[in-house]
């Protein structure tokens, strides 16, 4: 507020010299008026008010109260919308125009007001404001004869090319959507810049030669219509539907009617009957006799497999089927089924599993429960000695629980529940040591003046390990080391070794 005072008091200085001098040497002469004394509380209130229009008037005219927009990514034509709007100068907006990868030409890329501040009219706003990618950059040029037409578009639009254009054409030589050729215009593609002028040709395929007439292909071997789309450059695509009338093979319909017109390179749809189709039932529930007759009729042609599981359902009965109820199959479709076992039976004869291994009890357990079972089985009873049964393992006793350990009523004899318990007790071994048989000896031979040919059999049968010595003198018998006489009758065990001394004259055995 004080320059406004001194400009004013500068600008009536300079009035005053302006003047005449007889307006100089006029005096001014202060008139006192007789003092008068002010009420404090009329000053007071005076001031007050004058305080509040002061205030009013710096809110009404001097105070900020222009909110300041975000208008990053916004364009130059918003920022004057805006200013217009609001009063202010456009004078004091200023724009900064910079290269920008990030933001197209004309957006506003930074301001130096921050978004909700607040401003004056004359406030001076200043703008960064994008010129685009810059176009003297350079560009690595790609193989774009080995590109597709997404490919060339992405490759244009990342780098922001402003002066490349891509033709989509028709081409009998190169595929749908590959490079034909392109111009670069005076430069090579060493020297290729973002602002470089340069033109894409991309095939778009043949061009169409005309308009085909449809024919009626309804009940005609699907051949036909291949035949018929080749000659006439016309896309086919065939589906397959069931149908209880036309056979096999033939079309059911057509997706455009037979005398319309349609152009070369278009598409028609036909449905190629697959004959009747096998209606799936909902089989669970289903007796084997119920079963037989379903797949003995000639409308339900598909392949039945069964699998057996235990179920508290009744034996042979359906419980599961691999195709839905409602479902539509062609004929020798695979179905397969899960058939009821009911329960699994233990035994069926009191003593059973008595004496059997109690491996075997397990494997019996392992295949029910593969079978859909939940059965468990161990030597909860322990095991003891047992002279009825004394091989090691042998089951002495077992019995039938339900799954919480409770005693079934009928014991292990009817079936048993699907989660059932079975707890046996296993022989050690028998209790009683047993005596073994004594080992048989051979039959005794008196060695005296016996013949050699017999001594030699009797080692042979006896199986007593005999070895022959010759002696000048003798003819004796050595049984373990000890000598025997000859005439005595010598009783052996198989373990035992006989030494046979012979006079030199005696022949030599075999050995």
């Amino acid at each position: 507020m004080a320059e406004p005072k001194k400009d004013y008091l500068s600008s009536l200085a300079t009035e005053i010299e302006k003047k005449p001098d007889s307006f100089k040497e006029e005096k001014i002469e202060r008139v006192q008026k007789p003092r008068r004394d002010l009420n404090p509380k009329l000053l007071i209130g005076i001031g007050a008010v004058v305080l509040a229009a002061v205030i009013g008037v710096y809110f009404l005219f001097f105070a900020p109260n222009i909110e300041v927009e975000d208008f990053v990514g916004k364009t130059t034509n918003e920022v004057g919308v805006w200013a217009r709007e609001n009063g202010i100068d456009t004078q004091n907006i200023v724009l900064n125009q910079v290269f920008s990868m990030e933001y197209d030409a004309d957006q506003i890329i930074s301001q130096n007001r921050e978004a909700g501040s607040k401003i004056r009219k004359n406030a001076t706003l200043i703008f960064e404001v994008s010129k685009g990618a810059d176009p003297d950059e350079s560009i690595t040029f790609p193989d774009l004869m080995n590109m597709t037409l997404s490919e060339v578009n992405d490759w244009v639009n990342i780098n922001k090319l402003s002066n490349t254009k891509v033709n989509v054409v028709y081409s009998d030589t190169v595929e749908a959507d590959r490079v034909i050729s392109y111009d670069l215009r005076s430069v090579n593609e060493n020297n290729f810049t973002r602002g470089t002028n340069l033109t894409i040709n991309v095939s778009k395929g043949p061009q169409p030669a005309g308009e085909v007439t449809v024919e009626d292909f309804v009940k005609k071997e699907v051949s036909e219509v291949e035949t018929f789309a080749k000659n006439k450059k016309i896309t086919l695509e065939i589906t397959e539907v069931y149908h209880d009338e036309i056979e096999s093979g033939k079309v059911v319909s057509q997706s455009i009617a037979a005398g319309s017109t349609m152009k070369q390179g278009e598409t028609l749809t036909i449905a190629v009957s697959k004959g009747k189709a096998v209606h799936i039932p909902n089989l669970i529930g289903y007796t084997p006799s119920q079963l037989e007759a379903w797949s003995a009729n000639a409308d339900n042609k598909v392949t039945i497999v069964k699998k057996e599981v235990y179920s508290e359902s009744p034996a042979g009965s359906v419980i599961a089927q691999s195709l839905a109820a409602g479902s539509q199959v062609d004929a020798g479709t695979v179905l397969e089924l899960t058939v009821s076992l009911y329960m699994p039976q233990l035994q069926t004869s009191s003593r059973q599993w008595l004496g059997q291994d109690y491996l075997a009890l397990n494997a019996w357990v392992d295949e029910a429960n593969a079978k859909g079972a939940n059965i468990a089985a161990g030597p909860w009873d322990g095991e003891t000695c047992s002279d009825e049964y004394p091989t090691p393992g042998a089951i002495i006793s077992y019995h039938c629980m339900d799954v919480n350990g409770n005693e079934l009523p009928h014991g292990c004899d009817r079936p048993l529940p699907l989660n059932a318990k079975i707890g046996y007790k296993r022989s050690t071994g028998a209790c009683t040591a047993s005596t073994p048989e004594p080992t048989p000896e051979p039959n005794p031979i008196a060695f005296n003046a016996v013949p050699e040919s017999e001594i030699l059999s009797w080692c042979a049968n006896s199986g007593a390990q005999c070895r022959f010595e010759y002696n000048q003198v003798r003819y004796a018998v050595l049984l373990n080391g000890t000598e025997e006489i000859t005439t005595k009758n010598i009783y052996l065990k198989s373990s035992d070794t006989v030494t046979v001394q012979l006079p030199e004259t005696a022949a030599t055995p075999e050995p």
